[in-house]
């Protein structure tokens, strides 16, 4: 049995953490420090300009992460549309139902890249998009315009693209929401949405783009807080062991990092104490807990590490999660050197960042494009 040091040590690992303001808080800081934070994820009250932002991240890896520490996950929901965490002069991109509207994987993929670009630029790693969620309810006013389309292929075919573009240009992907958000009415922000479909009605509808995503080896996929009885009567998707492991890990074959959405919001909040829904969430299989950090989520990591010295969590499930976080960090996390910050403003906000953001709103390709992304 691994000492009560190297556990906490572990767990740690597991938790990526918000936090207020435009640079690292004190309390926040000596959380990073005790309980080794596997990762932050920055919102709008984190972002005053690029140059703060990657001074920002070049705080939390190279002053705050502990030298012999592994390095952070720095992340953002940047998925373009309303869901926009950034300012001025980073590029502003419309909703993904524009991209389906094009249809153009060439584009897909374009997109992906100038996103993964900018990010970079500033230090962050992981992007949690694209939303690969098929929008069929009409009355699901959460996903709308953030589906690529309610055509499951149109979803697949512009998801894998645009995950692509994300990972060739060294930031994380993550495919949002399994086992898919698009045909629920409630907001899982404020409730607990359900959803009535058959294993054998997901098959032909909502799980195509995680599917198609997962060949493409996306390192990354984040659960929906969503009740459906056909996958598991009594917990939602993030704290349901059958939902993760029997459908997303054995039927899938998904082995890289499988992340929860916002542990803080009412879906999972309102439903459980902070302390059961982080032992649940582990037990189901999330390698990562996202705590969007109106509070330090000491409670929450506290539970984690007490549940697994009390083999309520086994240390093993502990150990593959950390494994897989690992494996991610080498491809994605490089911290050999700080952003140069000097270097920023020549990522960011460029013409052809701006004539992408232009064709993809207009809907409309012109004869001239060539693509300015790596391949």
């Amino acid at each position: 049995m691994a000492s009560i040091k190297e556990v906490k040590k572990l767990v740690g690992q597991l938790f990526v953490v918000g936090f207020d303001g435009y640079s690292v808080p004190t309390d926040f800081a000596e959380f990073i420090k005790s309980y080794n934070l596997g990762g932050v994820i920055y919102f709008k009250k984190n972002v005053q300009s690029p140059g703060q932002l990657a001074e920002l991240s070049n705080e939390l890896q190279f002053t705050y992460r502990q030298p012999e520490a592994p390095p952070l996950f720095i992340s953002i929901d940047h998925e373009g549309g309303k869901v926009n965490r950034l300012v001025k002069p980073f590029t502003k991109f419309p909703g993904n139902d524009h991209l389906g509207e094009l249809g153009s994987p060439k584009i897909g993929y374009d997109f992906g890249a100038i996103l993964a670009r900018e990010l970079k630029a500033v230090g962050v790693n992981v992007n949690f998009a694209p939303v690969v969620d098929v929008y069929t309810n009409l009355e699901n006013t959460v996903i709308k315009s953030r589906s690529f389309s309610s055509d499951p292929e149109v979803c697949a075919k512009l998801g894998s693209a645009v995950a692509r573009g994300i990972q060739r240009n060294g930031v994380m992907a993550v495919a949002k929401h399994f086992p898919g958000h698009g045909d629920v009415k409630e907001d899982s922000h404020f409730k607990l949405p359900r959803c009535d479909k058959s294993v054998q009605e997901l098959e032909a509808c909502e799980w195509i783009p995680f599917r198609r995503a997962i060949r493409g080896r996306i390192d990354g996929v984040m659960t929906a807080h969503i009740l459906n009885k056909a996958l598991d009567a009594e917990f939602p998707a993030t704290l349901s062991e059958k939902t993760i492991q029997t459908y997303l890990r054995d039927s899938m074959r998904f082995s890289r990092v499988v992340f929860s959405d916002d542990m803080e919001m009412k879906a999972i909040a309102s439903e459980y104490t902070v302390e059961q829904a982080a032992v649940l969430a582990v037990n189901a299989g999330c390698d990562c807990l996202i705590y969007k950090g109106t509070t330090i989520p000491i409670e929450a990591v506290e539970a984690v590490i007490k549940a697994v010295e009390e083999k309520a969590i086994p240390l093993a499930k502990i150990q593959e999660s950390v494994k897989r976080i690992e494996a991610a960090k080498k491809l994605y996390c490089d911290v050999r050197r700080p952003v140069d910050v000097t270097k920023v403003s020549q990522q960011i906000g460029l013409p052809d960042h701006f004539r992408l953001a232009d064709i993809i709103t207009k809907k409309e390709i012109p004869d001239s494009y060539t693509s300015t992304a790596n391949v």
